[in-house]
């Protein structure tokens, strides 16, 4: 299936109804006692080429609600749309029109280090996915010292292991990787939580350059607010797996309506002179 057909006013993602539940197991014999219910009747829209920040408190299922969109999380009900194709399992869409969810969405985890295999050369690491999809090694070595020129990070680097790369540096590994079979949407799961405040700015950049030049389209989970709001086009406000609040970042982060919201943005922290 050809992806660059795709309409352009059809979001890129839509979700309708989301819910994520986890068994409570006890007794001797491990039985289902009871579900926890992690996200709850979450419904939204991702535009193409927007970026969408989910934000919320520890534990209110932002980092469950993404990892469900690709399949990491079983979902409990609810329907998912990647570009107007639903998905099932690890595909979209029906009948011709069918395409893996790996070949449109790829996701960048919290930490840099534990995502990469640090056995694996870079060479490895990057061509590994689109070798398995049938390109050639000459093309996929091509591609991957293209993709580590974009992110800023020398062709020397393909011989090297994980380990001998700072965060900032692996951070950007995880992102060329995630572009090598050139998805249509990246879901960011706090990708600069654990990267110093530097750092974190030269990946943000390189986020927000990577959407303009290449129309991607951006699920980012921060905790953050000054980032979201520099970063975001629309913010999505999730409370004890609920979404309580969804629309435009200007307005969400300057005119909130939610008492929840509010809460939240009164605890970022600033710097006040007596």
């Amino acid at each position: 299936m050809n992806t660059e057909n795709f309409d352009k006013a059809v979001p890129a993602i839509e979700v309708n109804g989301l819910t994520v539940k986890f068994p409570i197991r006890g007794g001797v014999f491990s039985k289902v006692k009871d579900y926890f219910t992690a996200v709850d009747n979450v419904s939204f829209t991702l535009p193409q080429g927007k970026i969408l920040s989910i934000v919320g408190e520890s534990g209110c299922g932002k980092s469950t609600l993404v990892k469900s969109l690709v399949g990491l999380v079983p979902v409990s009900s609810g329907k998912v749309n990647l570009f107007g194709l639903p998905v099932n399992g690890g595909k979209a869409g029906t009948g011709k029109d069918v395409v893996r969810v790996s070949d449109l969405v790829q996701m960048i985890f919290q930490d840099p280090f534990s995502s990469l295999n640090p056995r694996q050369t870079v060479t490895e690491i990057l061509t590994a996915p689109v070798i398995a999809r049938g390109v050639p090694y000459d093309e996929a070595c091509a591609r991957a010292v293209e993709l580590l020129k974009r992110v800023s990070l020398p062709a020397g680097a393909m011989d090297k292991f994980p380990h001998e790369f700072s965060g900032g540096q692996r951070q950007r590994l995880c992102i060329a990787r995630s572009l090598m079979v050139r998805p249509k949407v990246l879901l960011c799961d706090e990708v600069t939580s654990a990267l110093d405040v530097s750092v974190q700015a030269q990946i943000l950049h390189l986020l927000d350059d990577l959407r303009n030049e290449l129309g991607l389209s951006i699920l980012f989970i921060s905790h953050d607010m000054q980032v979201v709001h520099a970063l975001s086009d629309e913010v999505l406000v999730m409370y004890f797996g609920h979404a309580v609040e969804h629309g435009p970042a200007d307005v969400v982060l300057t005119n909130p309506q939610n008492d929840y919201t509010k809460k939240l943005l009164a605890s970022v922290p600033t710097i006040r002179r007596e």
